[in-house]
């Protein structure tokens, strides 16, 4: 396949971010065997060495970064960026964290994949957890579109940075919702979905996920939790997936958000 379809990474940066984690996701962007283009967004004031590495990075051409001194969030620096990748013409738009490797046929994959595959809008991957006792040696989703659907309303259907999405999803206007409580990509995914566009995961491990031991904890809570249960109760409906089974998950999925941590780390590992 030839290297010519022009992809845009898109990477928000935060305070909490540290240089080594960072390093390491972008030079595995970097090295990808297909070639794409960086575009990082600065969500507020950065720790100075991350600062000083972005600038160092700044130097690449492949490598387009944009500063905001004010903490917007997630979603705000996503759309920020989805709105560059649309005015610059990039056919498929990657996601990717600051703390994540790419494994480096991850681009080249998805793309030949899209490329064959049209009537799929967005694509993820499998990968593999590390970093945390909790971790899953690899982490595998359904593949269909239909048998995502059904898997969406209790379980999330990405792993969220190894998602590619094309241009297409984007110019209609929709983008990642604002207004949820730490649920922004599950929000996205149900907005797609109700608006027809097809989803599917290749079974390839294609990037290695960081945890570490207060990836849980940062899960816990009752905001979290009820921000998801309603989400996903109002799409149950929406979506036409109403069943007993899916309603006793979300529930339980209500419960998981508030058990002590040392239960959520178990019940992570041993039930995802």
């Amino acid at each position: 396949m030839k290297n010519d379809v022009k992809v845009g990474v898109i990477l928000s940066l935060y305070i909490s971010d540290t240089v080594d984690d960072f390093l390491k996701a972008t030079e595995s962007i970097l090295n990808q065997s297909y070639n794409c283009d960086l575009h990082i967004y600065c969500d507020g004031p950065l720790d100075s060495e991350v600062y000083s590495y972005l600038l160092f990075l700044k130097k690449d051409k492949r490598v387009v970064v944009y500063e905001n001194d004010v903490n917007k969030g997630l979603a705000y620096g996503l759309n920020f960026l989805i709105d560059k990748m649309l005015s610059l013409n990039y056919k498929y738009i990657a996601r990717m964290d600051s703390d994540d490797i790419s494994r480096t046929t991850r681009i080249f994959q998805q793309v030949k994949y899209l490329e064959k595959e049209l009537d799929v809008d967005v694509l993820g991957t499998s990968c593999a957890e590390f970093g945390a006792t909790y971790a899953s040696a690899e982490k595998h989703l359904p593949k269909t579109h239909d048998s995502l659907l059904s898997f969406s309303i209790t379980r999330c259907p990405f792993i969220h940075p190894t998602v590619m999405f094309r241009r297409s999803v984007f110019e209609g206007g929709i983008r990642y919702p604002t207004d949820t409580s730490f649920t922004e990509d599950m929000a996205l995914w149900f907005v797609l979905l109700e608006n027809g566009f097809k989803f599917s995961n290749l079974n390839d491990v294609l990037l290695d996920y960081r945890l570490n031991e207060n990836t849980v904890e940062r899960r816990h809570g009752f905001s979290k939790a009820l921000s998801e249960f309603n989400l996903r109760l109002k799409y149950m409906f929406r979506l036409r997936q109403f069943t007993l089974k899916n309603l006793i998950l979300i529930i339980s999925r209500l419960f998981f958000h508030v058990m002590p941590i040392k239960v959520m780390k178990f019940a992570y590992k041993k039930f995802r």
